[in-house]
């Protein structure tokens, strides 16, 4: 058995890009020999050393003692930097993703997990778009979206509330450099991970574009790529297309033009109300509008001078974003923290295990319950 358990902790290990003297101090183990010979099957291995190692990966301890594998779903990364750091966070994702569909089973919740298209399922209903321009194809997948999610006017409104209604969940980690975003797709349903580092109004940008790599990963090789994308890859290109398209549907921004134009100070009119309004940066507002050409040239070229942008998101980022719960200091939204704690209440968890699903310490839950309004009342 520990050689076994050696094997695991050896592979995350190098996985993460860890050398043994790293792990061992990020575990609290004094001397990194001892890993060394945990590795090897040559000590034994206690229930103490696996929660220290699995904490310092960002893995669960079950994960190193249960006797079946793990199966192995990729995170696609856009913008990574470092591997090694990433590594880290897509444990993170992973385990999150894991137990947020692990209390939903203990709850007796029936989710609407989202699963993609297979390629046959996807060639079969949109092959009248994937023999023209990729454009078509994205314009199709970014209408079946809205109106399958039923995200109206303004999808941004509604739109963490219709995911996370269908399985796709949203978490936010500060990665600092480590990575801009990521998507995972696993036999369970999918989940994308935010970098809190990112600005603010990039939030839904972000959430559509890994909404589009989700939709298409049937039909995408992400592999040749590492499962890394940088900014010029022809996907991430598609990707960004597709949030604009779905985030401004053509219809409403029409509508939103026609009111602005026979007012003064249409250009800052634009650049304010239109931006607050759908949720996007000026500069994909813009895009917008000039690709649609509701708009000169020159004039788009002229608003783009405006020094209005910081202004324009004051408003938004405190009456709105912060409802979402990705612009706080967790890393999991209001319902993940419903989900623990209900089944802590109906005895599903003991109170440590809530802890360690919303990791924290057991010391620090009651002052983290109370704060949202969850009495911590004597359980039952």
């Amino acid at each position: 058995m520990n050689n076994k358990i050696g094997e695991r902790i050896r592979r995350e290990r190098e996985l993460a890009g860890l050398n043994q003297k790293e792990l061992s101090k990020k575990a609290g183990i004094t001397n990194y020999q001892t890993l060394l010979k945990m590795e090897r099957g040559e000590r034994r291995i206690t229930i103490k050393d696996i929660s220290a190692i699995a904490k310092a990966l960002n893995l669960t301890a079950d994960y190193f003692i249960c006797t079946n594998e793990r199966p192995s779903y990729p995170v696609l990364w856009k913008g990574m930097k470092s591997r090694k750091e990433c590594r880290v966070f897509e444990n993170k994702l992973t385990k999150y993703t894991d137990r947020y569909f692990h209390l939903n089973d203990i709850l007796g919740i029936k989710v609407n997990a989202f699963h993609p298209l297979s390629s046959r399922e996807f060639s079969e209903k949109y092959s009248p778009y994937l023999d023209s321009e990729r454009i078509n194809l994205i314009s199709k997948l970014a209408e079946d979206f809205i109106r399958d999610f039923n995200l109206g006017d303004y999808p941004a409104d509604s739109l963490m509330n219709a995911i996370t209604e269908k399985g796709i969940i949203v978490f936010s980690f500060k990665m600092y450099d480590a990575g801009l975003a990521a998507c995972y797709v696993s036999n369970r349903g999918a989940s994308i991970l935010l970098n809190k580092e990112e600005n603010p109004w990039s939030i839904y940008c972000n959430i559509c574009h890994e909404i589009y790599h989700i939709l298409t990963w049937g039909i995408s090789d992400f592999k040749m790529h590492d499962y890394s994308l940088n900014t010029d890859d022809i996907e991430e290109k598609f990707a960004d297309e597709f949030a604009a398209r779905l985030l401004i549907p053509e219809t409403t921004i029409r509508r939103e033009m026609n009111k602005l134009e026979s007012t003064e100070d249409f250009d800052d009119l634009l650049l304010s109300s239109l931006a607050v309004k759908f949720k996007v940066p000026t500069d994909m507002l813009l895009e917008r509008i000039e690709s649609l050409k509701l708009v000169e040239r020159k004039r788009i070229a002229k608003m783009r001078d405006l020094k209005t942008k910081s202004m324009v998101w004051k408003d938004l980022i405190k009456d709105c974003l912060t409802t979402t719960n990705l612009q706080t200091d967790e890393e999991y939204g209001m319902s993940y923290i419903m989900l623990a704690y209900s089944a802590w209440k109906k005895g599903k968890l003991t109170k440590m295990k809530m802890a360690e699903y919303l990791n924290k310490n057991v010391g620090e839950l009651d002052y983290f319950l109370e704060k949202r309004g969850l009495a911590d009342e004597q359980h039952q």
